[in-house]
């Protein structure tokens, strides 16, 4: 009857299992977030536009963006200012 009332290492079991659901729970979401790759979609998918700003001035996409650039005009490099 002692023995069942004793209940020092009853701490320690629950707190070793609340860590092995929680390691368990963190490992998941881990792998659910480098599957879906959605760092990547959430820091890749702006810069896109902001890297056409920077090489092109244009908010485009760069392969957009260089199309669009002013040296890309005809009459950019002109001597004549009347054309």
């Amino acid at each position: 009857m002692k023995a069942l009332l004793n209940s020092r290492g009853q701490f320690l079991i629950e707190t070793v299992l609340m860590m092995t659901v929680m390691v368990g729970l963190f490992v998941m979401a881990t792998a659910q977030l480098r599957e879906s790759q959605l760092i990547a979609k959430l820091i890749g998918g702006p810069w896109q536009h902001i890297s056409g700003m920077i090489e092109a001035g244009v908010w485009e996409s760069p392969e957009k963006a260089r199309a669009l650039h002013p040296n890309m005009l005809s009459r950019s490099n002109s001597d004549d200012p009347q054309n």
